[in-house]
């Protein structure tokens, strides 16, 4: 299972091990340049359409292979609740499937629906994106494994500051105003914030890419909640303002409306404070604050981020005051 290998190779090897395994016929494939690393295609069968996506040899480890296919099975059974996701199909209560010579792989049915870019989801869709985010929640609060080792804590203090350093001397070596103004306004706070307001998250599963990559639309609703492949138990806040930053700002702006139209979603199924909120939204700030560096301009999705967390960056001493505005 070698990366060089070309595309073609790897979807002609995969379609073959899908007749074999489920007896579909794969007529024609289309290539989806969305995400990184992966292959992913929409297939068309004789059994109706397909996605495929194939876990790159050297993104995805055999060992991390083993906790996406937990999540691919909480997927599994979160659609069988009601929850807009992908339908997957096991073979035997397998998730990720193997050819013969290794490649790796899972097949789910095709979701109808459009993307929406960045900061212009509707109030309806952002209303209806928080009712299934709380509703997912707490179905996973109530039905999936608790009390579990957490998969990832917020890093020192010290294990941030070394890394904004490097991406301090990236900045100033690319002569970026822009990463520069944000690293002195990041610095700025990562001096000044108390760590502890983290032991206060609750623990949970949590989607943790939650974000319009990952997200089908109808005009006024959610049609599909995609790539579950990063689901762990975590904290649960992550996709609460992962969503909001995400659905929420456009061009420096945030769209107060549109985040409590979420808010008020999200609420239907779980009680969100203001306290909650804030930490929330720092929580996402400083588990994404190395992506503040000149090489994300290369990249569109790091990018975008960027820009929402340099929009937390400068309202980050009125936090308070727009959370209070998003709870009314």
């Amino acid at each position: 299972m070698l990366a060089t290998r070309q595309p073609d190779e790897i979807l002609n090897e995969i379609t073959e091990n899908i007749k074999d395994k489920f007896g579909l016929k794969v007529f024609d494939a289309e290539i989806n340049h969305f995400g990184y690393a992966n292959l992913k295609w929409r297939i068309r069968t004789d059994s109706g359409v397909f996605f495929v996506k194939q876990y790159n040899s050297v993104r995805y480890s055999d060992e991390l292979l083993q906790s996406v296919e937990v999540a691919l099975e909480l997927q599994d059974r979160l659609n069988k609740a009601g929850i807009p996701c992908p339908k997957i199909l096991n073979k035997q209560g397998t998730y990720i499937h193997r050819t013969q010579s290794g490649e790796r792989y899972m097949i789910t049915e095709f979701c109808d629906g459009q993307m929406v870019n960045p900061g212009e989801i509707n109030i309806h869709q952002m209303h209806n994106l928080g009712q299934i985010t709380g509703r997912l929640h707490h179905w996973l609060n109530t039905n999936a494994p608790q009390s579990l080792p957490l998969h990832w804590k917020p890093d020192t203090k010290e294990g941030m500051l070394r890394n904004w350093s490097q991406n301090w001397l990236d900045a100033q070596f690319a002569g970026s105003n822009k990463y520069i103004a944000a690293l002195e306004q990041q610095r700025k706070i990562a001096d000044e914030i108390n760590l502890e307001i983290f032991d206060l998250c609750e623990e949970g599963w949590v989607h943790w890419d939650l974000f319009v990559d990952n997200i089908l639309f109808h005009t006024d609703k959610v049609t599909a909640i995609l790539d579950f492949d990063r689901m762990n138990y975590i904290y649960p806040e992550f996709d609460i303002s992962r969503a909001i930053l995400s659905g929420a700002i456009l061009d420096g702006s945030f769209n107060i409306e549109s985040a409590r139209a979420f808010i008020n979603g999200y609420r239907q199924s779980i009680p969100i404070t203001r306290p909650k909120l804030i930490r929330s939204i720092k929580l996402t700030w400083w588990k994404e604050a190395s992506w503040i560096n000149v090489k994300s301009e290369d990249h569109r999705t790091l990018k975008r981020f960027v820009d929402e967390l340099i929009w937390v960056s400068n309202n980050w001493t009125m936090l308070e005051e727009v959370c209070n505005d998003l709870l009314v």
